[in-house]
């Protein structure tokens, strides 16, 4: 372990994360940009929904498996991950896609993730930076689930902005736990004089 200037910060779970702080913003950010394009065009057609939303999807389970190290327990990050994963391909992989299907799916996984995401913040809670925008985070899946799962006529329309607005919402708030990690490389790393 390396001499770090604030003491004892070396045996943290976030001491892997500090040099890649761009990876978390950059997956926020491509999680933001795929919220606003669901946002952007929501009178595509059900197949085109289905793609945008499996990237959504692929990207936020990227994003669990980037930062899995965060956690001292990382199979829950995993798990999510691979709930994430297998919602996507599940999305894909039904070809004749109806939006009751596309529905149904996305339901089931946004209310088990979101359901895995509440119990994780509930669990580590006091060692979880801004544990209350994950929380709401979880929740949102769990509604936008339910939503999803009770209303399976839903118009294309609404299912983008909903679905939409849970991927934008994921993304601000991976780029902001990867700008607070940016913040704290800066704090600990070493100041060479110029």
């Amino acid at each position: 372990m390396t001499d770090l200037p604030i003491r004892g910060f070396a045996e943290t779970w976030v001491t892997p994360m500090l040099r890649r702080w761009w990876i978390v913003v950059a997956l926020g950010a491509a999680m933001a940009a795929l919220g606003v394009v669901l946002l952007a065009s929501p009178f595509d057609a059900v197949r085109t929904l289905a793609v945008l939303v499996a990237l959504g999807l692929v990207v936020a389970s990227v994003d669990e498996l980037a930062q899995a190290e965060r956690h001292e327990i990382t199979w829950p990050s995993y798990a999510l991950a691979a709930v994430w994963f297998v919602t996507a391909i599940w999305a894909l992989m039904w070809p004749g896609v109806t939006l009751w299907a596309l529905a149904f799916t996305v339901g089931v996984g946004l209310i088990v993730g979101g359901v895995a995401e509440i119990i994780f913040v509930g669990r580590f809670k006091r060692r979880l930076p801004m544990w209350g925008v994950w929380l709401v985070d979880g929740l949102l899946s769990v509604l936008v689930g339910i939503f999803a799962l009770a209303w399976p006529g839903v118009t294309i329309l609404a299912l983008a902005i909903i679905l939409g607005m849970r991927v934008l919402l994921r993304g601000v708030a991976t780029i902001t736990f990867g700008l607070a990690l940016r913040r704290l490389n800066l704090m600990t790393a070493p100041h060479v004089p110029t």
